[in-house]
């Protein structure tokens, strides 16, 4: 085998004779460009990540299955060996038992090592019958750790499954992607996992994303000859060459008027199979700001209020002497004024001890009267800060009454606007309580509606911190150069950890680093989740 590993990725065709969204045209052009790139090299892995057909029935199986064979025939590839697994399309109308006929396995696994090579590559079926959404499962999460894990650093590990792991740029509202991606994601990182590759929502897009320790590359494949197109994207494939210190990524448009026309190349380099642009982050002396973040108080004169442990814990939060406190929601129960009275109180508290705090409402917090008893009670829905003398500026977004929320385009606009007056001043932080990420033990409808164009618009304007509160379970993620910190339940009985009640320590050193970590309140135990790198300015002592 050559040292060097070529890779093609194609998905949603979603061919058929009778539905109307099959682009026939961009689909022979797509087939004959893959099969050039074949005859140059015979020993390209050819993958496509499902939808292959638009209805799931027994026409359209038979139909692309006769049209792939005959197209790349044509253009010199005689019986391509293609590595499938199923897209949602393919299994409508009972498509699972037609697919089970022609293809038999869900599943797919290749190991280039007995070759010599260094890539292995793990397939596997998300799908949810009759669902646009998608579900790896307890069982596809244990497959992806016993294919992988053993693997050591040095064998680049990728991933494939049709739906996508994080919400995706510029496709609308969010709405189908893995169920179980909150759960999915620490296994990703336990086996190893380097790269992951998906389709679905039809729009190509490549982040990179880190745990604290290490990195992992995002693709997102985009529609091979769908109708159904995003933007100026058009129709496209991906292109893989890994070789012993480079990965080469690449997007090939197919149409004349897709923006990926001349290939789109990302190029990565690589230490011992890891993508070695990320470092494990060291703080120095230093520190510049520390933050405390809580959420879910969830303030009531109901037994779901837990007034040991509410006291317990801010006891242990003023011992920390943080620069900010913030809470991203969840402040009351029920939004009843009896609720708002005790929050009200707590503030009170707090503010005689001239301890800042930043607080954005939660979905508990709004409704059914929380709106105005929040402005009479707390302040403003959409709260900023400004602290000169911590280098600290929050923007706090209400993601609104609903259970997944939205941020919105004018808040986006709004929020565009102050961080270009405070990126090179301040530390940046967003205060939210919806996520945009997948949170542990919580389904993807939790996620803002937006989640994708707000990702988006995170990532490209380097805002470094995001901070979230909706879901019960702690977590870090940092996507391209922006950290996304959700917290635990502070004090309500609703958890979803076994650490219980927590809270949330961030701590930004001048070095551009920052820890987060995760305090147990019933026995103070401190739990790492992650040190990174963040775009804020750099601090000397003169600033601190």
């Amino acid at each position: 085998m050559s040292s060097t590993t070529q890779i093609i990725v194609f998905s949603d065709l979603h061919i058929s004779r009778f539905s109307g969204y099959f682009h026939e045209e961009a689909f022979t052009n797509g087939i004959m460009s893959i099969a050039h790139q074949m005859r140059e090299n015979p020993d390209t892995i050819l993958i496509n990540l499902g939808d292959i057909t638009d209805q799931g029935t027994i026409e359209d199986y038979n139909y692309a299955n006769a049209l792939i064979k005959g197209t790349f025939a044509t253009h010199g590839v005689e019986q391509p060996t293609i590595h499938y697994i199923p897209g949602n399309h393919d299994f409508r109308n009972i498509g699972m038992e037609i697919w089970q006929d022609l293809y038999g396995s869900r599943h797919f696994f290749i190991d280039t090592t007995k070759k010599g090579g260094k890539v292995v590559i793990l397939g596997i079926d998300s799908v949810e019958p009759d669902a646009n959404s998608g579900r790896i499962g307890s069982r596809g999460r244990d497959e992806i750790f016993a294919r992988l894990s053993s693997y050591p650093d040095e064998i680049i590990k990728i991933l494939t499954f049709h739906h996508h792991l994080l919400p995706i740029p510029y496709t609308g509202r969010e709405r189908s992607m893995i169920r179980d991606a909150g759960d999915v994601l620490p296994i990703l990182w336990q086996a190893g996992v380097d790269i992951v590759i998906v389709g679905h929502r039809h729009f190509p897009n490549s982040f990179s994303i880190s745990n604290g320790e290490r990195k992992m590359l995002l693709i997102n494949n985009g529609t091979f000859s769908s109708h159904k197109t995003r933007g100026k994207a058009g129709h496209v494939y991906l292109s893989l060459e890994i070789s012993a210190d480079e990965l080469r990524v690449a997007f090939h448009g197919i149409d004349r008027y897709s923006i990926f026309q001349e290939p789109t190349t990302y190029i990565h380099s690589l230490d011992k199979g890891l993508i070695s642009s990320y470092s494990v982050a060291q703080p120095s002396q230093t520190l510049v700001a520390k933050v405390c973040q809580i959420t879910c108080f969830h303030f009531t004169k109901k037994s779901e209020f837990q007034r040991d442990i509410f006291n317990k814990g801010i006891q242990m939060i003023l011992e920390e002497k943080p620069s900010l406190i913030v809470s991203c929601g969840g402040l009351t129960n029920d939004s009843y004024e009896e609720d708002y009275n005790l929050a009200k109180n707590f503030l009170d508290m707090l503010k005689e001890k001239n301890q800042p705090i930043v607080l954005v409402p939660g979905t508990r917090d709004l409704q059914p009267f929380g709106r105005t008893l929040w402005m009479k009670q707390v302040g403003p829905l959409n709260p900023i800060y400004d602290d000169s003398k911590n280098n600290i500026h929050v923007f706090g977004v209400n993601t609104g009454p609903e259970p997944n929320g939205i941020i919105g385009r004018s808040n986006l606009k709004s929020l565009r606007n102050e961080f270009e007056k405070f990126k090179d001043k301040r530390i940046f932080i967003t205060l939210m309580h919806h996520s945009c990420m997948p949170v542990p033990q919580t389904a993807f409808e939790r996620t803002i509606k937006d989640a994708g164009d707000a990702l988006e618009f995170f990532t490209h304007h380097k805002i470094p911190l995001i901070l979230s509160g909706l879901g019960h379970s702690a977590g870090a993620l940092q996507v391209e150069e922006s950290v996304f910190v959700n917290a635990g339940t502070f004090s309500s009985r609703k958890i979803r950890s076994k650490k219980r009640n927590t809270y949330n320590v961030l701590s930004l050193y001048n070095n551009q680093v920052l820890v987060v970590e995760e305090v147990e309140i019933h026995s103070s135990k401190r739990h790492h989740l992650g040190s990174y790198r963040v775009p804020i300015p750099m601090f000397d002592d003169s600033n601190i």
